[in-house]
């Protein structure tokens, strides 16, 4: 599951990274070497200098890295580092680094000021080619930085006399590129509208999409309902044709309904699935491989019967271990995975599986944290 890989490095300056994920139509119509993060040098795909590489190479995998940078008084900021790895040999193609400006919280993927909140779908944070992260503003406002210059794209006019909504999430639609946010601050009970714009455009681009219409929006596909529910701050994934969600810590299914509160969860209607309370399916979902196949954080591929009623079967993807594994990602071909595991000796390591029942994890590279801080949050967020 996205856990802390923590391990010792020099404390120095400040630095961070993050991503996006795939699939889905546009909502608004409806309502170096084998040693990964030390080596720098040239982009290993199309060539030129890591600092200005595209982030979204193909055959690359992308993680993010992020610590905070604590000052006086018990305030902090954010220091982030975006980093593309080959999937040859784990040699850094791409990287990026900036620290927040003051007040600017990262939507996922960072230590926060509270205990809990999201720990997976941090992908969701990012846009597609990496280069916005998405955030909260004085935990009031939505909106989105670049993660070269750390400078807010498509902010308000600071000297504009005026009164907005304040949000309580937001994250990145995976196929648009859009960025959505609730436009309320009720904490789960409010009948809230929920909003996407162009990033770069500002709230010139807004589009509102009413609480009414949520239900119908989260059943148009899966990449919809898993940013809407994302706004919410919630750790859901959806199934392709967004009719079907999975969420929780302990796995549940629910099928969207057309009514209630996206907050309070009313507009899922739980689903009895026979066989899901299995004590070995103990696990957080992290992607659907189809209609019917979920994979979740404790590398199990769980296969559902075509009406979701019953489980049908269950797959250990890697072997029992004692490792610190972070969440799979999924290549875009379907077949195989990737996924970052600590060992006993500290390190970790980038390593690749297929969809095989019990078969071995190979190892492409180690992979080192950047060296601005002893400790960071890592993730690894997409198969490019």
């Amino acid at each position: 599951m996205g856990r802390r890989i923590a391990k010792a490095g020099l404390a120095a300056s400040a630095a961070l990274l993050l991503a996006a994920c795939g699939g889905g139509t546009d909502p608004t119509t409806v309502g170096s070497s084998g040693s990964g993060g030390a080596g720098g040098g040239k982009g290993e795909a199309g060539g030129g200098d890591v600092k200005t590489a595209s982030l979204a190479q193909p055959n690359t995998v992308t993680l993010s890295f992020c610590h905070k940078i604590e000052y006086g008084g018990g305030g902090w900021d954010y220091a982030l580092t975006v980093e593309s790895l080959s999937l040859k040999d784990g040699s850094i193609v791409a990287t990026r680094s900036t620290v927040l400006p003051n007040g600017v919280e990262p939507a996922r993927g960072c230590p926060t000021s509270e205990s809990g909140g999201p720990q997976h779908q941090v992908a969701l944070a990012f846009n597609k080619d990496y280069t916005l992260v998405a955030g909260m503003k004085g935990m009031s406002r939505a909106g989105a930085w670049d993660v070269a210059t750390g400078k807010e794209v498509g902010a308000p006019d600071p000297d504009a006399f005026s009164k907005r909504p304040k949000n309580r999430g937001v994250a990145f639609h995976p196929v648009t590129g859009r960025l959505w946010y609730d436009m309320g601050e009720h904490d789960f009970q409010s009948s809230d509208d929920v909003a996407s714009r162009d990033p770069k455009a500002g709230l010139t681009s807004e589009e509102r999409v009413a609480y009414e219409k949520l239900g119908d929006l989260m059943k148009q596909d899966g990449p919809t309902a898993t940013t809407v529910l994302a706004t919410d701050d919630g750790d859901y994934v959806a199934a392709p044709d967004g009719g079907i969600v999975a969420g929780g810590d302990s796995m549940w299914l629910s099928r969207v309904k057309a009514e209630g509160r996206v907050g309070a969860g009313d507009f899922l209607e739980p689903i009895e699935t026979a066989g899901l309370d299995a004590p070995e399916l103990d696990c957080t979902p992290v992607f659907w491989r189809d209609a019917t196949t979920l994979v979740c954080d404790e590398f199990q591929q769980i296969t559902f019967s075509a009406d979701y009623k019953k489980v049908v079967k269950t797959e250990e993807l890697i072997p029992a271990n004692d490792r610190s594994n972070s969440d799979p990602v999924l290549a875009p071909d379907g077949k195989s995975f990737a996924f970052l595991s600590e060992g006993e000796n500290g390190k970790t390591g980038l390593f690749r599986a297929d969809f095989v029942p019990g078969g071995e994890p190979v190892k492409i590279a180690d992979v080192e944290e950047p060296a601005d801080a002893p400790h960071h949050l890592t993730y690894l967020l997409r198969w490019n």
